[in-house]
């Protein structure tokens, strides 16, 4: 395990503002892959046959136990933090005291066994829905395989799409949400009626010709304490990813839902009516009527003040302006394909090199590693736009980002340690049953990571979300498992780490920068997200470590199409002025 003393985060965006959640990966018709090593479970290790294909769905590999690293203790499932006092402080907690960077599972201890089982996992989103202050997650999976595959672990046959609220003890099932049983492929969490609560889209895969098979994606509204089934679209589409994005500024916010190559249809843009009804706007803004992707990815790269997308694997990048989207052209972003299951996968976005500019790490989805042994890494791409001109480049190999011997459809960028330098969270499974983080230890000339998680036996995760559950100041990670006999890990993190800064946000295209308040000087700058990874969506926060910082107190800027807001922050905090007030 590689270990560093923590640093002082370099001046402009030193500090890494991560959007803290999760990542995801995929499964593709007719392919044939392994899935993620449960932590938290007691199941004896099993190889299944290799070789289920056709029908969008994943076989799985060796399980591995993956119960803890490096003998470290459990945070627990206690705060450590202090509650919100009123002055836009939600909640604080002191830099965390470890050994290197360590994980530990907790999955029993917050109650995620049980509620996931008679699961093929495949897509999750984090968020506060009920206001509590506490992170509550959806997952969801495909339920259209035989009933008897899902009898493990106690399930009677295949579970809904779960919403789990979160707290101090854990999570329960919010009985309320009306989980229903499809191939659920991503979600995503956004308040598009704007009455000030979070809705939920829930992206299905439709193939077959049962109700189970056949059902689309569905946007769940929330009213009060209660959930209900509110309208559909994208039902002659294979969905696989969705984000949350105000296309045309008129205040509500659209969706583009990404959808795969083995599907009919392609991916669209819905222009949000009013009342949670959509239209299909894809010709209209712009969209190529061929984009096939796994995965979007939303935010501002040119620095224009508009959101741009990217696709995984895609070329051509979607610059936003005043009338939709133009096509610009990043040959950069096109893989060379192993074999005909391959697929670029998950895209985080986040500022790996303190330039101020958002960078991407784009996952790999390729069974040729599973299948033939072949070595393929997550790649990275620095954004070195200059006069407006975008240019993403790939560093991937300069950067140190490994071949890895698995799959990795999910990643995040999060700064696991806070010492102010982003990692790369990946969905492949180390030695140790914990993710492979590549570690940034860069100087500030140039960019490099190192691998933290000797080579695993082959098993993925498919997606996750990474947020600070607990509420300890250091951010946590939670695994989606694509097998049954798996469970869905949730690892704490119990890392030695220094100060941080989380910022909650509105909206899913906010700029957030902090700044020295004693000189002005811009110490770090983030972007709010509404899709993160692969097939997941992420909480509404933008997360800055800050190592050693000593700045006290910091200002805040958050910029958005309707303006800025300012306010003054304490490290070590969770602060939202809105609701924290």
């Amino acid at each position: 395990m590689t270990t560093r003393p923590l640093s002082a985060p370099r001046t402009l965006v030193g500090a890494l503002a991560i959007i803290s959640i999760v990542s995801a990966a995929c499964a593709s018709d007719g392919e044939s892959e392994r899935s993620g090593a449960s932590a938290g479970t007691d199941q004896p290790a099993a190889t299944a046959p290799a070789g289920d294909t056709g029908d969008g769905t994943e076989s799985s590999g060796t399980e591995s136990s993956g119960t803890e690293s490096s003998g470290t203790e459990s945070s627990g499932t206690e705060s450590s933090g202090t509650e919100s006092s009123g002055d836009g402080v939600c909640w604080s907690a002191s830099p965390g005291d470890g050994d290197g960077l360590t994980f530990e599972d907790v999955t029993a201890d917050l109650e995620l066994v049980e509620p996931l089982t008679g699961m093929y996992g495949h897509a999750t989103a984090a968020a506060d829905v009920d206001g509590d202050g506490w992170t509550d997650l959806f997952v969801g999976g495909f339920a259209d395989r035989p009933d008897e595959d899902y009898r493990v672990r106690g399930a009677s046959g295949p579970s809904p799409d779960r919403l789990l609220l979160g707290g101090p003890d854990g999570f329960r099932v919010d009985e309320s949400f009306p989980g229903e049983r499809g191939r659920t492929s991503g979600a995503t969490f956004a308040d598009l009626d704007t009455d000030g609560d979070l809705d939920l889209v829930v992206v299905r895969n439709p193939r077959g010709d049962d109700e189970v098979r056949q059902r689309p994606t569905i946007v769940y509204e929330r009213s009060g304490d209660t959930w209900q089934a509110a309208s559909t679209l994208g039902e002659e589409i294979a969905g696989r990813s969705v984000a949350a994005l105000d296309v045309d500024r008129d205040g509500l916010l659209d969706l583009a839902i990404a959808a795969d190559r083995f599907g009919p249809g392609s991916s669209r843009l819905f222009r949000n009516l009013g009342g949670l009804e959509f239209e299909d706007a894809t010709e209209e803004w712009g969209m190529p009527d061929d984009m096939e992707t796994l995965a979007f990815a939303v935010v501002d790269l040119d620095d224009d003040g508009w959101l741009d997308i990217v696709a995984s694997g895609d070329e051509r990048v979607l610059l936003g302006g005043e009338e939709g989207f133009e096509v610009n052209k990043q040959p950069s972003l096109e893989w060379d394909l192993l074999g005909n299951e391959d697929d670029p996968a998950g895209i985080a976005v986040g500022d790996l090199d303190a330039d101020g500019l958002a960078d991407l790490v784009v996952g790999q989805h390729f069974n040729s590693t599973v299948d033939d042994g072949a070595l393929v890494p997550v790649r990275v791409y620095l954004n070195r736009t200059s006069g407006g001109d975008l240019e993403l480049v790939d560093v991937t190999e300069e950067a140190g980002s490994p071949p890895l011997w698995t799959k990795s459809p999910h990643v995040a960028i999060a700064d696991v340690d806070n010492d102010g330098r982003p990692d790369i969270v990946t969905s492949a499974t180390a030695a140790d049953g914990t993710p492979v983080i590549l570690h940034n230890v860069g100087d500030g000339d140039a960019l490099r990571f190192e691998t933290v998680g000797e080579r695993g036996d082959g098993t993925y995760w498919v997606t996750g979300a990474t947020d600070d559950v607990d509420h300890d100041g250091r951010i946590d990670v939670f695994m989606v498992a694509w097998e049954p006999t798996t469970a869905s890990p949730m690892f704490a993190n119990t890392s030695d780490a220094g100060h941080w800064l989380e910022v909650g946000v509105e909206t899913p295209d906010a700029t957030v920068s902090i700044s020295s308040s004693d000189d002005g000087t811009t110490i770090a700058r983030g972007w709010s997200q509404s899709t993160t990874g692969y097939a997941a969506g992420p909480a509404p926060v933008v997360r800055f470590g800050l190592g050693d910082l000593d700045a006290d107190p910091l200002d805040v800027t958050i910029s958005t199409p309707d303006g800025e807001r300012e306010f003054s922050a304490t490290m070590d905090t969770h602060v939202d002025d809105a609701r924290c007030a």
